[in-house]
């Protein structure tokens, strides 16, 4: 037990002297009395995703606090299921009840359904999921590297595969949108578009329409559960096996796909566009010291949220902005800079699966 509280206190040292981020703090004020909200997705089928952000954050906060125990922060936790009405009453509890001074929110359920009123009030947001809107330069910052810009590239990675036509599959919501529109400025080449309804649980039928399709490639741009969902019909039906390809969805549902699909062996071979997100050794040490568990999907971006709140802090709310938007450090996820929009910088990484996992291109 005695080595065990060693390790954790080592970890926390460690990790405390890594996340000093590199921003002028001549600018920045104590962060004595910030009072954060986090809105997240812990219930739905998205809970996991949420959970790993949220624990993310929470360790930071811990850090943070037991390091600076004269003024600490405080963090208020609401849970949006992924759904526009819970985000919008978690969002109102969080300002009239709560009196949070910043918000670090997560899903884009959320910052869809809350974005004007956040917009209106001026408050520093960091943004983990894609806004369904087009970002511009205002108060809500994206920490997950831009997708926009990953999905071009991507889209120029499978031209340069010598693909010239495509079936492409994605969900009728505002953020698919945006990244298959992306994509083929990248891909530049013809597609056949099956285009699905985000409350669709009858999969069978658009597979079929696709397997119609003799497609020579096919690509998912779904929320994981429906991807997963449709891809299992696809293969039931298909009597040749296309080259498959999936976006960055597929890495953040990687486990939805496994419950729904299985075997992932079936998938092997398939092409995966996301970025790169490297976690540092210190980080992946203290999470597990602290939850008993490797660092999973998200957490460090949760845990790069919170401290990018707190070290850019300025009681005056445009220096605190202004603060963000110069921030250019190395936390745990990678190096976080943001563009003129307000989205971080993304260094996109192709992937590819092998043996049913993951392995980098």
């Amino acid at each position: 037990m005695r080595m065990k509280k060693y390790l954790w206190i080592g970890a926390v040292i460690v990790v405390i002297i890594i996340v000093a981020v590199a921003v002028n703090h001549s600018r920045s004020s104590s962060p004595k009395g910030i009072h954060l909200g986090l809105i997240s997705i812990l219930s739905g089928e998205y809970a996991a995703v949420g959970e790993n952000f949220r624990n993310g954050s929470l360790l930071a906060e811990e850090q943070y606090n037991k390091a600076h125990p004269d003024a600490p922060v405080t963090m208020d936790i609401e849970d949006d299921g992924f759904t526009g009405g819970k985000a919008l009453s978690a969002y109102q509890k969080l300002v009239d009840v709560d009196h949070i001074n910043g918000l670090i929110n997560v899903s884009t359920a959320s910052i869809d359904a809350i974005y004007d009123l956040v917009t209106k009030n001026g408050m520093p947001v960091i943004q983990g999921g894609e806004q369904g809107r087009v970002p511009t330069d205002d108060n809500v910052f994206g920490i997950y590297p831009d997708s926009i810009a990953s999905e071009r590239d991507f889209g120029a990675y499978m031209k340069g595969k010598g693909l010239t036509h495509m079936t492409i599959v994605y969900t009728n919501v505002d953020a698919m949108i945006r990244f298959v529109a992306a994509f083929k400025e990248g891909f530049q080449g013809s597609t056949t578009d099956i285009v699905i309804d985000s409350s669709e649980t009858d999969f069978r039928t658009h597979a079929l329409k696709a397997v119609g399709t003799h497609p020579v490639a096919i690509g998912t741009f779904m929320y994981p559960q429906q991807g997963a969902q449709f891809m299992k019909e696809f293969l039931k039906i298909a009597t040749t096996k296309p080259v498959m390809f999936f976006d960055t969805n597929f890495i953040s549902g990687f486990t939805d796909y496994q419950r729904i699909m299985g075997d992932l062996t079936v998938l092997d071979g398939s092409i995966v566009g996301g970025m790169k997100l490297d976690d540092t050794q210190a980080y992946k040490a203290a999470y597990k010291a602290r939850f008993g568990a490797d660092a999973p999907f998200l957490s460090d971006i949760g845990y790069d949220s919170f401290n990018l709140m707190v070290q850019t802090y300025s009681s005056d709310k445009a220096t605190w902005l202004s603060n963000i938007k110069n921030a250019d450090f190395q936390g745990a996820s990678g190096e976080i800079k943001f563009g003129p929009t307000g989205n971080r910088t993304p260094e996109t990484q192709m992937m590819t699966i092998q043996g049913g996992k993951l392995v980098n291109l």
